[in-house]
């Protein structure tokens, strides 16, 4: 039995929205009253909740006219709105589980934040105690040996002085017997007592007498009473004088023994060394074609004053009295600087060449002490001359354009001073300064830093910064580096300034000037020869290694100098045979291996912490990879041919520095990777290298 649904009357009524006709597509209709109060009761509800908890459906609202609203499109627009509802939801969840591991990181890098902070204040502490403790120390030693050596003095005067009065006693004591001066005709001294008139000597008993002879008698007349000379009692005359002695007469004062008792006749000699010294100025020039200096003085007069020439300012003061003790090559010396100094103020230099010929000839082989003197006049008058050169070529390597009349005028000051003869004087004073330590402290207090920084660099030329180079190893102190400023807060600044430029120059490409040939690799060399050299000085003093293992860039440039010096090995025809009279490339590149293998270990085991070291060669890119490359090739020398010349401790070194900064597992990997097939080790070749730049074992840190 089948059950059929009742038949719907034809005439049934349907709901108001079911009688509707469909919309025509295309139709633009407007839309009721009653749905569009519902979308507003709707985004008014929308507006006022929280979002914490969906409020209930608001009852259907009829319209005035009977029709009920879009029930389907209300639903479709709730449910959109729940959707959106848990996707903020979710994203506000997700977003406080991000904050709050973000809160949980920030407090695990806080907190090895105040480790580490603690970790380097113990650390620092204990360095500045062992510190304090080593200066106490050596203070110490200081003092002892001051007191020994002042008690040495002091024992060597009275020894002196001892000796002294001994010599003028004996002196006295012999100067109370008077020798017969043979002046005059000799006479018969004054007889003793005992004397019988031979010289006061002791008296002799006279042989006895003949028993046959008689008492004395008176002399016949015919017989001669004249004594025989050989029994006269008192010496014959002599008519050959004895050689007098010479006696100099210097400028100091005579003493008070000189006039004693005369004992032989002395011809005075009088020291003519000023006046052979004055008539060497006169007679002096500056080459064997050249006039006189002191009649090519006449030609010259300082524009200020016409009428004065440097030949009458010159012989004014040459002439001017002084003290007795007065030195005459320092005085002509000051006189020199005198004439410099005119010529400075007024950028007057044809006579340059003169004043500076005569100055050297005033300080050829003098002491050092007598240079150092002129320490405060000099050192101003050569740097400010220098610059004269030094700071336009310095101004044209930035770009920067000169006009006609200073590129002419830079020419002409090229043609009339002599800035290496200038530099060469500066490096003799400061060499004579640096044998006291007063002096030499004056010289770097002297000297400008910004002429010292100038002067290192690829501007000027190549033998400038070797002189440089060589005068800056004298400037490594206890407490300072360089340049003393007058500013001690403006000092460390300036110091960390100096090694950066230091560093620099192990990479500077430098060109040789116009009209001359290029450097060679040796010269080249030589340069870095010198820059470690300073280097090696400065480690010398604890405050000089604290500078360079403290300075961020160092020991990451000094580990890319290195990689580049050992891969150079390889390309270099090796020194082998008997030792080469002349310097080679390979024995020079060789010695740089040595000395900068050297610094890094004192560095990094001085005051660094061997850990830090990875973090200092991040500064040079692919830094640790060229600190494995280089040290390993080192360490694992054989010495032979191409690495011929590499010492036994600089191979010792390297082994201690990869200890301290690889584990285990990459120490064994380093060592397997140097294996030869046959088991032996043995040295990288360049090729097996050269293409190594990605390295298996990871960066520590």
């Amino acid at each position: 039995m089948v059950i059929q649904p009742a038949s719907r009357p034809p005439n049934a009524s349907r709901p108001n929205y079911q009688n509707r006709p469909p919309p025509r597509q295309g139709s633009k209709k407007d839309v009721d009253p009653e749905a569009e109060a519902a979308f507003a009761a709707a985004d008014a509800e929308l507006g006022s909740q929280n979002f914490s908890r969906w409020p209930r459906d608001a009852p259907v609202q009829l319209a005035p006219n009977g029709g009920s609203m879009d029930v389907s499109a209300m639903l479709a627009r709730i449910q959109k709105l729940e959707a959106e509802q848990e996707r903020l939801q979710r994203a506000e969840q997700a977003a406080r589980n991000e904050a709050l591991a973000k809160q949980g990181e920030i407090a695990i890098v806080r907190s090895n934040q105040e480790k580490e902070k603690k970790q380097f204040e113990a650390r620092l502490s204990v360095m500045q105690k062992l510190h304090a403790d080593e200066s106490a120390r050596q203070k110490a030693e200081i003092d002892a040996s001051r007191k020994e050596r002042e008690k040495t003095e002091t024992d060597n005067r009275f020894l002196q002085h001892d000796l002294a009065q001994e010599a003028e006693r004996a002196k006295r004591s012999a100067g109370t017997r008077r020798l017969p001066t043979h002046r005059d005709t000799p006479r018969k001294s004054k007889r003793t007592g005992l004397g019988d008139g031979f010289d006061d000597t002791e008296l002799q008993p006279s042989p006895s007498r003949s028993r046959d002879k008689g008492g004395d008698r008176t002399p016949m007349v015919g017989a001669k009473r004249k004594r025989p000379a050989n029994d006269s009692p008192v010496a014959a005359l002599s008519f050959t004088q004895p050689q007098p002695v010479l006696r100099k007469e210097g400028t100091e004062q005579t003493s008070a023994s000189s006039f004693g008792p005369p004992t032989l006749e002395t011809v005075v000699v009088h020291d003519d060394t000023k006046y052979k010294y004055v008539h060497q100025i006169m007679n002096h020039t500056p080459r064997d074609d050249h006039e006189r200096t002191v009649e090519a003085f006449t030609k010259y007069s300082l524009p200020s004053s016409p009428d004065k020439t440097f030949a009458s300012i010159f012989q004014d003061q040459l002439s001017k009295p002084g003290e007795d003790d007065e030195h005459l090559p320092l005085k002509l010396a000051r006189i020199c600087l005198q004439l410099w100094s005119g010529c400075l103020e007024e950028s007057y230099f044809s006579p340059f060449y003169l004043i500076l010929d005569l100055l050297f000839l005033a300080l050829y082989g003098e002491m050092s002490s007598i240079k150092a003197e002129l320490v405060e006049e000099a050192v101003p008058l050569c740097c400010r001359t220098i610059d004269y050169i030094a700071r336009p070529a310095a101004r044209a390597l930035k770009g920067q354009v000169q006009t006609k009349e200073e590129s002419q005028r830079h020419v002409l000051w090229v043609q009339q001073l002599d800035v290496d003869g200038v530099l060469e004087l500066l490096g003799d004073l400061c060499g004579a300064a640096s044998l006291s330590s007063e002096r030499n402290e004056v010289f770097w207090k002297t000297i400008e830093f910004q002429f010292v920084l100038q002067t290192l660099g690829k501007a000027q030329p190549m033998s400038h910064n070797i002189t440089m180079l060589g005068m800056l190893t004298t400037s490594a102190r206890p407490t300072t580096f360089g340049a003393i400023m007058a500013d001690v807060e403006a000092q460390p600044q300036q110091e960390r300034s100096m090694v950066e430029r230091l560093t620099v120059l192990l990479f500077e490409k430098f060109k040789s000037p116009k009209n001359e040939p290029p450097y060679t690799e040796i010269e080249i060399i030589d340069l870095h020869v010198e820059v470690l050299k300073v280097f090696r000085v400065m480690c010398l003093t604890d405050h000089g290694t604290l500078l360079l293992s403290q300075h961020r860039s160092t020991t990451g440039r000094l580990i890319r100098f290195l990689d580049a010096q050992v891969s150079r090995l390889y390309s270099q025809r090796p020194s082998l045979g008997m030792p080469h009279p002349e310097k080679t490339t390979h024995g020079l590149t060789i010695q740089l291996v040595n000395m900068t293998t050297r610094l890094l270990y004192h560095v990094i085991h001085a005051f660094d912490d061997p850990t830090a070291l990875v973090q200092k060669l991040r500064v040079v890119h692919g830094g640790y990879h060229k600190f494995l490359v280089s040290l390993t090739r080192i360490a694992f020398s054989e010495q032979l041919v191409h690495e011929a010349g590499i010492e036994d401790e600089v191979c010792e070194a390297a082994h201690d520095i990869l200890d301290s900064i690889l584990g285990p597992e990459d120490g064994e990997a380093v060592q397997e990777a140097m294996e030869t097939p046959r088991g032996t080790k043995g040295s990288t070749t360049k090729k097996a290298t050269s293409d190594g730049d990605h390295t298996t074992m990871s960066e520590p840190g």
